[in-house]
């Protein structure tokens, strides 16, 4: 379950479509789901589909934008974590990891943590 709640997690943060983007959010988060990163915080699904349209504003309009997992998703007691890096055009990385909290099978609370590069491998 956490595996296909990142990947469609994942899909939302992609997705270009408000009401698609939205419909994702929907399928993973809790309505009142909480999104905490440095920057700021929102709360609901509404805010965190405004917040990922804000957020792809910012990409180059002249490439492909990607994200992938650096690392296996954990689960325990209600709560996971899970490594990410954004691919961005010309290779340019971003690298983080995302706490969560689970609420009913769902993301209640998740916050953001940018890491400085890759993870050290085994």
């Amino acid at each position: 379950m956490p595996d296909e709640l990142a990947a469609t997690y994942a899909a939302a943060w992609l997705e270009r479509d408000p009401q698609l983007c939205r419909a994702l959010l929907e399928q993973c988060c809790c309505p009142d789901v909480r999104f905490v990163q440095d920057s700021g915080e929102v709360v609901g699904i509404e805010a965190l589909t405004d917040n990922i349209g804000a957020f792809q504003e910012t990409w180059p309009a002249d490439g492909t934008v990607t994200v992938e997992q650096t690392t296996p998703v954990q689960e325990h007691h209600g709560f996971g974590r899970g490594g990410f890096v954004w691919i961005f055009p010309g290779d340019q990385r971003g690298y983080g990891t995302d706490f969560v909290e689970l609420r009913d099978g769902l993301m209640q609370t998740i916050v953001v943590f940018f890491d400085p590069g890759p993870p050290p491998s085994a």
